[in-house]
């Protein structure tokens, strides 16, 4: 979420209640319409930033082995 500058707050004007409603319902269709157009920069921007925060080159994760839990360490050993 993006957090306000901590700038002196905006003198806003009185409103009326139907103006409010109105410039909310304008303000919310503008945003819809700009993501409807942007969506592929949006997205791929986002993906880049994600893939640059999460990869790490120096890190090399080591692979997990999934123990075999009915092998036996005697391999003459009868299986039970």
């Amino acid at each position: 979420m993006h957090n306000p500058s901590p700038n002196p707050p905006l003198s806003w004007p009185e409103l009326p209640d139907e103006a409010v409603v109105a410039l909310q319902y304008a303000l919310h269709d503008f945003v819809m319409f700009f993501e409807a157009h942007y969506l592929g920069q949006i997205e791929r921007h986002n993906h880049e930033r994600s893939r640059e925060t999460l990869v790490q080159p120096d890190f090399v994760q080591p692979d997990f082995v999934q123990p075999d839990l009915f092998r036996s360490a005697d391999p003459d050993a009868p299986p039970f």
